[in-house]
């Protein structure tokens, strides 16, 4: 028998931007979901113990569209839950797969400044499910978004499990610091195991093989976090049987003792029990990613993306004020960091992609899916035109087909391959922003350039064709 004896039951919708519907109905379904949590909560206001209903927010993006639609009085309500402890905010835009960098995660946790400060939100926890793993910089980002915990919910039947589950653990990040994380159960498990819907197979089929489990592998602690979905699955609603159900399930004494919860509750108990916890350090290895691998050159596009508007933001910091691209990038830097987000979320099909390929709605979603690439790929051009624009208008050229060249690196490097013609011979004339001569898409991976201007003679090659940069 393992030391389990209490069972901690974690209540989400789980966030598929697609899959179970076209992203456009996932998006207002996810915030018709935040009403309905809203409803059933308040409707159990008078249940304060082990069986009060509480709703986990798995991720941000729809929360704040829900904030930007919802009344002021549904707002308050949802404010007024929060602080009860009967819904909790986790903090992951989406369901990110490790396509997402450092620095991409770290700007998408960005909101959650506006969360706590705009609406008094408490975001401890950050979650992710159906996603089989994260890079080692993940934990330093989740520590400087001021987040002290993490959880997973891996997709075994697309991946590999990477250790035994569950398994909690102190994840070393590569600073050295140290986030509480689990490597928990599949987010449909309660629901498989009949909590819900069947207390005699939960109580002598499934708990006694799950107790069995977490025997065999040693599992440390007297708490386990068990999440459960709507038995609709993916992109579900509120289950208002759940809090019945706990109820009914504790007042017959037998083991375990569920308690409704959200993420942090379990952390606080696992925590206040004192157990050494194993510290590991490294990746957590993403063995399946899902659909990246068979669209990879909409995955090339956006890795791309990413690194051209990184260049665009450097070109604009160093740029002297200008109101067209300060009009530009308040218009569209945040779709396109957006949309590169998006392409990097974990659903890249629709529930019917390999039973129906042919339906109209696997067809939907990949168009949407493939949307995000194209949509990214097209605003960073945009923003890194201008601003490579207003930077090289005011760098003085010797000679009309000088271009100004700029190295994003920050070390110098040596780059041969060919310029457009574009870039030497624009469409246009010099003197209009608008035209094409203002700014082109460099041939070399992770160079921009601009024509006409120059820089130094070291960096400044007349246009025959080709280009070598030390």
């Amino acid at each position: 028998m393992s030391r389990v004896e209490t069972l901690f039951l974690v209540h989400h919708c789980h966030t598929d931007i697609g899959y179970t519907h076209d992203p456009p109905v996932v998006w207002d379904l996810q915030e018709r979901f935040l009403d309905d949590a809203l409803d059933v909560a308040e409707r159990s206001a008078d249940a304060d113990g082990d069986d009060a209903f509480r709703w986990t927010v798995e991720t941000t993006m729809p929360l704040v569209r829900w904030l930007k639609h919802a009344s002021s009085r549904q707002v308050a309500r949802f404010q007024a839950l929060e602080r009860a402890g009967r819904i909790e905010v986790t903090a992951m835009p989406v369901n990110v797969t490790p396509l997402v960098d450092a620095a991409q995660l770290a700007e998408a946790l960005d909101g959650l400044h506006a969360l706590r400060r705009d609406y008094g939100f408490t975001v401890r926890h950050a979650m992710n499910c159906d996603v089989n793993g994260q890079n080692w910089t993940t934990p330093d980002v989740l520590l400087d978004a001021d987040l002290r915990s993490f959880s997973m919910a891996i997709n075994a039947h697309m991946g590999a499990v990477p250790m035994a589950r569950p398994t909690a653990f102190w994840w070393e990040a590569p600073s050295g610091r140290k986030l509480l994380t689990l490597n928990g159960f599949h987010y449909q498990w309660g629901w498989r195991f009949g909590i819900g819907r069947d207390a005699e197979a939960f109580e002598t089929a499934w708990w006694p093989r799950l107790d069995r489990h977490l025997d065999a592998i040693g599992y440390p602690l007297s708490t386990l976090l068990v999440q459960t979905t709507h038995p609709f699955g993916d992109n579900g609603t509120a289950d208002p049987r759940l809090g019945a159900f706990v109820r009914d399930w504790n007042a017959r004494g037998v083991a375990p003792r569920i308690v409704f919860a959200t993420p942090s509750m379990w952390v606080e108990a696992a925590l206040g029990e004192g157990t050494p916890l194993p510290t590991l350090r490294g990746d957590w290895t993403d063995f399946w990613n899902f659909g990246c691998g068979s669209s990879a050159r909409e995955t090339r596009l956006n890795r791309h993306s990413r690194a051209r508007l990184r260049a665009a933001d450097a070109f604009a910091a160093v740029s002297p004020p200008d109101a067209a691209l300060e009009r530009a990038r308040a218009r569209h830097r945040a779709d396109a960091a957006r949309h590169l987000l998006l392409w990097d979320e974990h659903t890249w099909g629709a529930d019917l992609s390999i039973s129906a390929p042919e339906a109209d709605e696997a067809a939907g979603q990949w168009h949407h899916k493939a949307h995000h690439a194209y949509a990214a790929r097209g605003l960073t051009l945009l923003l890194q035109r201008d601003a490579l624009a207003a930077l090289a208008a005011r760098v003085p050229a010797a000679h009309s087909t000088d271009l100004v060249v700029f190295n994003p690196l920050p070390w110098p490097r040596v780059v041969e391959g060919p310029v457009s013609p574009h870039a030497y011979a624009p469409r246009g004339t010099p003197e209009d922003a608008t035209a094409d001569g203002a700014a082109s898409e460099a041939p070399i991976p992770g160079m921009a350039s601009a024509c006409p201007a120059g820089l130094t003679s070291s960096h400044r090659r007349r246009c025959s064709g080709v280009i070598r940069l030390r």
